[in-house]
């Protein structure tokens, strides 16, 4: 994944977990766990790019990919927005 790639999938981690928080309990708290743990190892290959990615399970990944229609369908924005977004771009 290029960089742009690896930013966008952070951010779409991000809205689906703020959309789990503030619209509807998609994700159980193990689940909210393996989708942080996969976007701070994104922000990591973004300091390191020979550091691997660990991505979710395809399980997750199904529900991600309905968080993300949801979302969209319901213009979702979240009420919080990414802290880690700011940080990305300070060290661009």
């Amino acid at each position: 994944m290029d960089r742009n790639q690896i930013e966008a999938r952070i951010a779409e981690l991000y809205l689906a977990l703020q959309y789990c928080s503030e619209r509807n309990k998609t994700f159980t708290a193990g689940e909210r766990i393996c989708i942080n743990q996969e976007r701070f190892q994104w922000m990591h290959i973004l300091d390191d790019e020979a550091a691997s990615p660990r991505p979710v399970s395809q399980n997750i990944e199904y529900k991600l990919k309905e968080v993300s229609k949801l979302a969209l369908l319901h213009n979702f924005k979240p009420y919080y927005g990414d802290p880690f977004k700011d940080e990305i771009l300070l060290y661009n």
